[in-house]
């Protein structure tokens, strides 16, 4: 029985295993999946080997961590997770689904995006989540506010020019309002 970490209508999200490399690197050559990540250029298989095994071993240091979307049926869909930000001590929500997903439920990347979010300040003790988004990036700009993330900052992160999206946990905001 393979672990489920969230369940989100008909998708799951499930670790990866060091079998999804060549997903990942399939995910990465769609131009659209490229600009979800850092990867200025088509994604290698050695990046890819890299993306999966830094989310299983995230995964095993902080509980967290990139996972494997997949459909009812197993069918690779895309990942969608967190990641430590090693500048900023911080973790960001991100997600990269391939064009044809997103083309059938265009509301897919919000709705994992919700739920992950409630996951995360449910399973963490984090005051907050950010979503580092390239700056050229609209659609997922788009998903982020309207999940309730609120612009922070442009700046370049790990190579990659960026715009930094926050949003407070529940508690956070309740401090913040009643102060």
């Amino acid at each position: 029985m393979q672990t489920i970490f969230l369940e989100c209508g008909s998708v799951r999200l499930v670790p990866f295993s060091p079998s999804d490399i060549n997903f990942v690197k399939d995910l990465h050559a769609d131009p659209f999946g490229n600009r979800c990540t850092e990867f200025a250029s088509d994604c290698t298989i050695a990046d890819a080997a890299d993306l999966v095994r830094s989310a299983l071993q995230n995964q095993a240091d902080l509980g967290f961590a990139k996972w494997k979307a997949v459909s009812d049926d197993g069918r690779f869909l895309g990942w969608a997770g967190f990641t430590p930000i090693s500048e900023t001590s911080e973790i960001s929500l991100n997600y990269c689904l391939s064009t044809e997903v997103v083309d059938q439920d265009a509301t897919l990347a919000m709705r994992l995006c919700s739920a992950l979010t409630g996951w995360f300040f449910e399973n963490t003790y984090f005051s907050h989540l950010v979503a580092v988004i390239r700056t050229d990036n609209r659609d997922v700009r788009r998903v982020v506010q309207n999940v309730g993330f609120c612009h922070r900052e442009s700046k370049v992160i790990e190579g990659m020019q960026a715009d930094v999206f926050q949003l407070f946990s529940p508690s956070m905001q309740s401090y913040l309002m009643s102060a």
